[in-house]
């Protein structure tokens, strides 16, 4: 996949590239763009697809040298592959009868407008084709626009090959010969920026195709955003092509630039790039377990039997006086001073066996298990928690696993404070409540490193084929817990790697990666097949995928649309949302200097948002070694963040500014943010959330010097699937709408995570995926019997 069969240079820095990749040869029209990805240490790319090939299973693209990532490009040769693309992105040309059309094509704009020039030819328009470049060696595809055009003209800025001008004095030529009833304009910013302004003198539309910054070419970063027609919109979601007179020229030009000085760098550093790997945390973990108990080999029941031998007379060895009167173990820490210097190394350090059992001995086994009632996935928490009392560790992450899918993750990221433990029976003791969340991280951890993994039991297959449409921890959960039942399951991810929101959302200090590959490795062991850069509604459409023989569909493809304030100077540069900035940071590994993936770090960095995404951003910037505020428009009482990782943040020197709250940025002479107006804030009474709503104070402002903005005061569910599948019934924001049993408007298709709730926590998720996989086999077997 993705092999290199063709490779035509038009120029010095120009090149023409035909790939195989037969999906997207398939569903693509035109107008739309494929992300690239060059190398494991590449950055995302979108590049136009200029020509497809249905039998051949191959897209066309024309490249030229600009930065590093274009660079690596075309110093690939035939037979080589390139590492990932993914697409069609974008909407497709709006193609239709206009009548007499003019194409314009600038430089290596050429290669995207000829598409539409056969696209608009097909549908009986008369097409008049202006190709541009500075010299007569720029000049590409002179003779497929000319099959494809009834007339073509040539510029050239030196007048070295068809007549001397820009572009625009051949769009003015034919808007002088004959009506116009449609002009298209492809190629650099300024020259499709001086082609609109042409064309409105004579009111004659003219679309563009803006190729702006972008990161994962979905909308979940937000990178693209640009103003048209006085409102935000995303270049990949809304576009790419736009009415050029509603375009906000000045502000892409800064936009653009946005990189220019890492890009910069990149290049001065290229032979470095080349040879670069991708950091991790390596060896300086440390490791509290020593695994090297003997595990018992009882089954899963005699495990999970409240009363078991076993069981009884481990409840025997306490009274539940001297339970309750052991105290809540603390978990170990990296000191603060430390740990804010380093993105690799987690904070919380585990629990040591001793430590561990310790804390176990606090559970009362209670006969009605209340904790078990407030976990989104129903794990059976006293059994896993007894095996680790009664030293059997392996047996303990059994019991996890025979219900979750990601024990080593919940352990670390879930808000146990606010489900299971909240419902622990020592709270009614004014008590603190068991470590249910320490345990299951030390479990799941046990058994990672004991190298002794098991994999919970398997149903004979069924033969059934399921689609899973995003791989964040509702389709983790719900790829597990169909595989268990005998089920075919494929899932599909739309990135480069699997794991969604686990993998470009949670930096490494609190979730490593390993972690979350670890887990991902077991599904892949009890055959679960996973399938990158695969976009379910653009690659693969659902009624493909039921064509192909998939019985059951389950959308989780997340809430990945950031929401942005619409205030004054929000589009300046280095204002990014919360989803561009760690997906730069965690996923492409920006910070990293011998990455391709650009990062300005900040020096001074407001954060806006109380949530843990936020708490994760300023943490992150932290030990990007920046200064850094978080503002929050609420009292630090109603921040909707874990109560640890708030604490975390103060002890690793966060400003807090509570009561705040941003209404306008301030640029510098280049764009860029220099300063944030901030509006002051009361509480008045709750709103409907219970909290108690924000009240500006009426004239009281200031002013606070910064250089970054990370926004992250939530997510929207992301247009891109839902509404690509017809007869779905959608929800507000796009949300899609399931019944108690998880299932939406189309009987196959049922649905679950941010996409149903429109923001929710990993466990959350992990409890619709449980729910959806229940449901799912109860209709299928029904329908099979």
């Amino acid at each position: 996949m993705n092999k290199i069969i063709r490779k035509e240079q038009f120029s010095e820095k120009v090149f023409l590239f035909e790939v195989e990749a037969p999906l997207i040869a398939k569903s693509r029209k035109a107008g739309n763009f494929v992300i690239v990805r060059i190398g494991e240490n590449g950055e995302r790319m979108p590049l136009t697809i200029a020509d497809a090939d249905i039998e051949k299973g191959t897209i066309t693209m024309v490249v030229q040298k600009v930065g590093l990532s274009s660079i690596k490009m075309c110093n690939l040769n035939v037979g080589d592959y390139i590492t990932d693309v993914v697409g069609p992105l974008g909407n497709p040309t709006d193609i239709k009868k206009f009548g007499t059309v003019i194409c314009a094509g600038g430089g290596v704009g050429v290669a995207p407008m000829l598409p539409i020039i056969k696209a608009l030819k097909a549908a009986g328009n008369r097409v008049l084709s202006v190709i541009a470049g500075r010299n007569k060696d720029l000049i590409i595809l002179e003779n497929e626009v000319r099959e494809n055009s009834d007339e073509t003209i040539i510029m050239t800025d030196d007048g070295s090959y068809g007549e001397k001008g820009v572009v625009t004095v051949g769009i003015e030529k034919l808007i002088n010969q004959e009506h116009i009833d449609k002009v298209f304009a492809i190629g650099p910013p300024i020259m499709m920026k001086f082609s609109c302004m042409l064309t409105q003198k004579y009111n004659i539309p003219t679309d563009v195709s803006l190729n702006t910054i972008m990161v994962d070419g979905t909308g979940m970063c937000g990178a693209c955003r640009l103003t048209i027609g006085g409102k935000t919109k995303f270049v990949c979601i809304d576009g790419p092509e736009f009415d050029g007179a509603l375009v906000d020229w000045d502000e892409m030009f800064k936009r653009m630039g946005t990189f220019k000085r890492a890009e910069q760098e990149e290049l001065e550093h290229f032979e470095e790039h080349l040879n670069a790997t991708k950091q991790s945390n390596g060896d300086k973990e440390e490791h509290l377990i020593s695994a090297n108990d003997q595990n018992t080999d009882e089954p899963i029941d005699v495990l999970t039997d409240r009363n078991s031998e076993w069981r009884k007379a481990l409840r025997a060895t306490m009274k539940p006086k001297e339970r309750t009167a052991i105290k809540r173990v603390i978990m170990p820490e990296l000191d603060p001073s430390y740990r804010s210097t380093t993105r690799y190394e987690e904070v919380n350090k585990g629990l040591t066996k001793e430590m561990a059992m310790t804390e176990a001995k606090r559970c009362l086994d209670c006969a009605k298990a209340t904790c078990i009632e407030g976990c989104p996935v129903n794990i059976n928490i006293p059994s896993f928690i007894k095996n680790i009392e009664r030293g059997q560790f392996l047996a303990a992450a059994k019991v996890l696993k025979n219900t979750s899918a990601l024990p080593a993750v919940c352990g670390r990221v879930c808000p146990q404070e606010k489900q299971c433990e909240s419902q622990c029976i020592h709270l009614k003791m004014n008590e603190p409540a068991v470590a249910i969340g320490y345990l299951e991280r030390f479990a799941a951890d046990y058994e990672r490193e004991s190298g002794q993994i098991s994999l919970p039991e398997i149903s004979s297959s069924n033969g059934i084929k399921i689609a899973v449409v995003g791989s964040g921890p509702a389709g983790l959960s719900f790829a597990g817990d169909m595989i268990k039942k005998g089920y075919d399951v494929y899932v599909f991810e739309a990135l480069h790697e699997i794991g969604g929101v686990l993998k470009y959302g949670i930096p490494e200090f609190r979730l490593p990666n390993k972690i979350v590959d670890v887990e991902i490795d077991n599904l892949r062991k009890m055959g679960v097949h996973f399938q990158t850069d695969c976009i379910i509604g653009k690659t693969i459409s659902i009624e493909q995928l039921e064509s192909n023989g998939f019985k059951g569909i389950f959308v989780c493809s997340g809430a990945g649309l950031p929401n942005f304030m619409n205030i004054p100077g929000e589009n300046l540069i280095n204002i990014m949302s919360s989803n561009e900035y760690l997906t730069r940071v965690n996923l492409m590994d920006a910070a990293n200097p011998t990455t391709d993936t650009p990062l300005n770090i900040g020096k001074h960095v407001l954060v806006v948002g109380g949530g843990n995404t936020a708490m994760d951003s300023c943490r992150t910037a932290k030990r990007l070694g920046a200064d850094v505020t978080l503002v929050y428009r609420r009292s630090e009482t109603e921040m909707p963040a874990r109560l640890e990782e708030v604490k975390h943040a103060k002890e690793e020197g966060i400003n807090f500014m509570c009561l705040h709250n941003p209404i306008e940025y301030i640029s510098d002479e280049n764009g860029a943010v220099k300063q944030a107006v901030l509006q002051v804030m009361t509480l008045g009474e709750p709103d409907a959330s219970g909290r108690r709503s924000p009240v500006p104070v009426e004239g009281k402002t200031i002013t606070i010097d910064v250089d970054q903005v990370i926004v992250a005061i939530g997510v929207s569910p992301n247009p891109l699937v839902p509404k690509s599948i017809k007869d779905l019934t959608l929800g507000r924001k796009n949300t899609i709408v399931v019944n108690d049993e998880m299932q939406s408007s189309r009987p196959e298709i049922y649905a679950g995570g941010d996409i149903v709730r429109g923001g929710a926590t990993v466990i959350l998720a992990m409890g619709d995926g449980r729910r959806a996989a229940h449901n799912m086999d109860k209709q299928l077997m029904k329908e099979n019997k």
